[in-house]
C-alpha cells in the first residue's frame, strides 16, 4: 500500500509499505479520511515526530479485523481516532485526572506521530484509541473529531462564561472551530484577527461578528478606543507578534488561552501581562472532549463541511501540503487508496 512517510532528514515522501498486522489489543483499521494538521506541515522542523513514520493523526474509517484480546469492536465498526485515547490510568498525571498528559511511554506512542497513522489505507491501532461513530456522523465528519476536541478543550480550559466578549487570534482550522464553539457557548461578541482575507471571510461565515486584518489595522489602537477590550482572548496562530497583540488588547483581569503550537519559544510580554493581572492558560490535546465533539457532530451543531477545502487522494498529498503552507486552503483531507 502507498503511504505518506516523514523522514526527519529529507521531509516527506510517498512510499510503498507492507500491509500491517494487528498485535494483541490492536485492530486493523481502514482509513477513509485523514486531515492534514498544522503540525504535520512543520513536523521535520519540530523534531517531535518519529523517523520513518506514516503521518496522520486526524483520521476516521472502519475496523477491518481485530487482534487477540480486543473486545467491543468488530469488522465494519466505524470510528474516529483519539491519539491519546488509552491513558495508563496509573501515572501521576492520570491519577490527577490529566489523562491528556499521560506520561506512560507506551501510551504516548501516538498514531501519526510516533507510530504509523492515517495517511495510508491501513494502520494497526490500539483499540483504546478508537471512538465509535454513530450513524448520524459521516466518516468525513469523523476526521474532524480530533481537531474539534482540541478546540473544545481550549474553550473549556479558558473558563469562558456566557455573554462575554472574545477575540480569536488566527483563523486556521482550530481558530475557526474555536469561533464556532464560542458562538455555540453564547459569546456576546466575537472578533477574529487574521491577515488572510480568505480566512477572515470564512470566520465571518462561521460566527465572527467582526474580523480585522492586523497587518492593516493595529489592534492595539482599536481595542480600548473604538472597540471594548475583550474578556477572553484565544491565541491560535503561535506567532510572536500575535501573542504580544493578545496581551496588549485584553482587558485587565481577562483570560488569555494559548492554543497554537509554536515552532520555537516565543517571548511573552510579561510586564504588560503582570500589570494587567491577566490569567494565562494553556491547552493541549484532549481528555474526553472527542466524545463531546462526536456528539456535537451527531446533533448537527457544527458544520465542518464548510471548513473542508478539498479532499485529495494520497498521491496529491505533497501538493496539498504546499497549498496549505501558502495559505491557499483551510483544511485538506487526504483519502488513501487501497
Amino acid at each position: 500500500m502507498r503511504a505518506l512517510v516523514i523522514n526527519n532528514d529529507t521531509g516527506y515522501s510517498i512510499e510503498e509499505r507492507p500491509m500491517p498486522e494487528p498485535d494483541a489489543g490492536e485492530v486493523l483499521f481502514r482509513t477513509y479520511y485523514s486531515g492534514v494538521c498544522g503540525t504535520d506541515l512543520h513536523a521535520p522542523q519540530l523534531g517531535t515526530y518519529g523517523h520513518d513514520v506514516v503521518i496522520g493523526h486526524e483520521f476516521a474509517g472502519e475496523v477491518v479485523a481485530v487482534g487477540p484480546g480486543v473486545q467491543g469492536w468488530q469488522a465494519g465498526d466505524r470510528a474516529a481516532i483519539h491519539p491519546k485515547g488509552d491513558p495508563c490510568g496509573i501515572c501521576p498525571e492520570c491519577r490527577e485526572g490529566w489523562r491528556n498528559l499521560c506520561s506512560d511511554p507506551v501510551v504516548s506512542i501516538n498514531p501519526g506521530i510516533l507510530r504509523d497513522g492515517g495517511m495510508a489505507a491501513f494502520a494497526s491501532i490500539p483499540s483504546g484509541k478508537l471512538r465509535r461513530l454513530p450513524d448520524e456522523v459521516s466518516l468525513l465528519e469523523g476526521a474532524w473529531a480530533e481537531p474539534i476536541a482540541i478546540a473544545l478543550r481550549s474553550v473549556s480550559r479558558s473558563g469562558f462564561l456566557v455573554g462575554r466578549k472574545a477575540v480569536v487570534v488566527g483563523s486556521g482550522p482550530i481558530g475557526l472551530l474555536v469561533t464556532m464553539l464560542l458562538r455555540l457557548a453564547g459569546a456576546s461578541n466575537i472578533t477574529v484577527l487574521e491577515p488572510s482575507q480568505m480566512r477572515r471571510e470564512k470566520a465571518a461565515e462561521v460566527g465572527a461578528d467582526l474580523t480585522i486584518d492586523p497587518m492593516a489595522d493595529d489592534p492595539s489602537t482599536i481595542f480600548g478606543s473604538s472597540l471594548p477590550r475583550p474578556d477572553y482572548v484565544f491565541e491560535c496562530s503561535a506567532a510572536a507578534p500575535a501573542l504580544a497583540s493578545a496581551v496588549d488588547i485584553i482587558r485587565p483581569h481577562g483570560t488569555l488561552t494559548l492554543v497554537g503550537v509554536p515552532m520555537e519559544n516565543i517571548p511573552l510580554p510579561s510586564y504588560r501581562a503582570i500589570t494587567k493581572e491577566i490569567t494565562i492558560r494553556t491547552s493541549v490535546s484532549n481528555v474526553d472532549e472527542i466524545d463531546m465533539a462526536i456528539e456535537l457532530l451527531a446533533a448537527k451543531r457544527l458544520e465542518v463541511g464548510t471548513l473542508t477545502s478539498e479532499v485529495v487522494p494520497l498521491e496529491g498529498a505533497l501538493d496539498a501540503f504546499k497549498r496549505l503552507e501558502q495559505g491557499r486552503a483551510i483544511k485538506i483531507l487526504i483519502q488513501p487508496e487501497e
